[in-house]
């Protein structure tokens, strides 16, 4: 008896499961057309609404000390120490304190807008700013490295700092992804449309063909009268 029901369990998951593919493919029209509003409604909100962010990167290098054309590898590995605490110091209010005076904004701004990494396996220090406008993106980077040189001169009495990459003016945004959200809206309506035709689905109960008369009744149907439209 038992092994009769799993079977009988089984068949209702198959044909439910092929009723719903037939229904998703019945809709396919609209679900291609819920696709393409979702990603046509996600471009326009990308282009019109959202703010573009620009990008401007320098990176600046602590040279180690050369010694008659001898590289000293005491300075190499102290550079490998220091480097943290020079990310340490850029990150810093002090140094962020002095940019934000210089450019007229204010220190919250700037650390919401600058990032400090130590770029990996390497010396090199990569100072990022990310905002509106690319020509201030690049002034904060710019103000940000020649303060930092000033400072370490000033307080470490260190000389070897090096710029190896200057800042440079964004021509195109670095964010919004206008190719990304295209694929999310379109995703996001797909899976919309495809959600309620699976609710419509499971939420019906209505006998549509004999074939459903036969399977919630329990008995053979012995004819059925068709259909005409006026």
């Amino acid at each position: 008896m038992i092994d009769n029901e799993i079977v009988k369990n089984d068949e209702e998951i198959e044909i439910n499961l092929g009723e719903l593919f037939q229904l998703l493919k019945s809709k396919y029209k609209m679900i291609i057309i819920s696709t393409l509003v979702c990603a046509i409604i996600a471009g326009i909100v990308t282009i019109f609404f959202i703010s573009k962010k620009y990008e401007s990167t320098a990176r600046i290098y602590p040279k180690p000390e050369v010694t008659e054309g001898i590289v000293d590898y005491t300075q190499i590995n102290a550079n490998n120490l220091m480097v943290n605490n020079y990310v340490e110091m850029l990150k810093g209010n002090n140094i962020q304190s002095q940019v934000a005076d210089k450019l007229d904004l204010t220190v919250a701004q700037i650390k919401g807008n600058v990032s400090i990494v130590n770029e990996t396996n390497t010396q090199i220090i990569a100072i990022t700013a990310k905002t509106n406008d690319p020509e201030l993106s690049k002034k904060i980077v710019d103000q940000m490295v020649s303060t930092f040189k000033k400072e370490a001169k000033e307080t470490l009495n260190i000389n070897n700092i090096t710029t190896v990459d200057q800042a440079e003016v964004a021509t195109s945004p670095v964010s919004p992804s206008l190719k990304m959200n295209l694929v999310i809206g379109a995703l996001l309506g797909a899976f919309a449309s495809i959600g309620y035709l699976f609710i419509k689905f499971m939420l019906d109960t209505r006998i549509h063909n004999k074939e459903d008369a036969e399977k919630y009744l329990g008995v053979p149907c012995l004819g059925s009268i068709p259909y005409f439209e006026d």
